[in-house]
């Protein structure tokens, strides 16, 4: 696993790399684990496609910075994670990321350790929410009168859900666009839109950020890891 951060500031950059070099020890990944830094956009979009697993991308850049930052950074690795990292945490802010297809969200501001849980959660390439806007994408979220109930979520993830189905919701909930879900499973994009489309409703979710909430909510992440 090689970890590039786009960061522009080098304090943060030595920060990161001790911390993710100890929690790749922990994960017993030793020699396999690399990491590279850049300033900005442009310089990561330099970087060969194929070059990392993870990309740590920082909200606030010179230069194309924000929203505009993670489409671009998508473009380029397009079939890499881009998690999102932040100083300012609000619903609506992480909720675009999340829709735009950014493979999770972890605030600058947590404390060391709340860094490092979440960042062992995104070296193992699965999602990280900051826990308070799950619960308050769920707190104000609109119930649908035949949703399943969150202690019911986790075996119907894995018992009702077929194969396919579940492997399509896996990929989306990780920020892998349409496009790549069908490439990767080698079936139409139309077919990628109908397994969704399903799985949203007996979810009870309209978009992916609303099914990324529910699984998180019910502590049903681990349904989907057999893909």
């Amino acid at each position: 696993m090689k970890v590039l951060l786009i960061d522009d500031h080098e304090i943060v950059w030595n920060g990161t790399r001790r911390v993710l070099a100890d929690l790749a020890e922990q994960l017993g990944w030793g020699e396999r684990f690399g990491f590279h830094a850049v300033r900005d956009v442009a310089e990561a979009c330099r970087q060969p496609r194929d070059a990392f697993g993870l990309v740590l991308l920082d909200y606030h850049l010179p230069g194309v910075s924000g929203v505009e930052a993670l489409r671009a950074v998508k473009a380029h690795f397009e079939a890499t994670p881009v998690c999102m990292m932040s100083g300012e945490g609000e619903s609506a802010r992480v909720r675009e990321l999340i829709e735009l297809g950014a493979a999770g969200f972890i605030p600058k501001s947590y404390s060391l350790d709340d860094m490092n849980a979440a960042l062992r959660v995104v070296l193992q390439h699965r999602i990280f929410l900051p826990a308070e806007f799950v619960l308050a994408e769920q707190t104000t979220r609109e119930r649908l009168p035949d949703e399943l109930k969150r202690e019911e979520l986790a075996a119907f993830l894995r018992a009702e859900l077929s194969p396919r189905q579940r492997q399509v919701l896996a990929l989306a909930v990780r920020g892998t666009p349409i496009k790549l879900i069908a490439r990767q499973l080698s079936i139409a994009e139309g077919t990628v839109k109908v397994h969704l489309s399903m799985v949203y409703r007996a979810l009870g979710a309209r978009n992916r950020t609303d099914a990324l909430c529910r699984v998180f909510e019910a502590q049903a992440a681990t349904a989907l890891d057999a893909m």
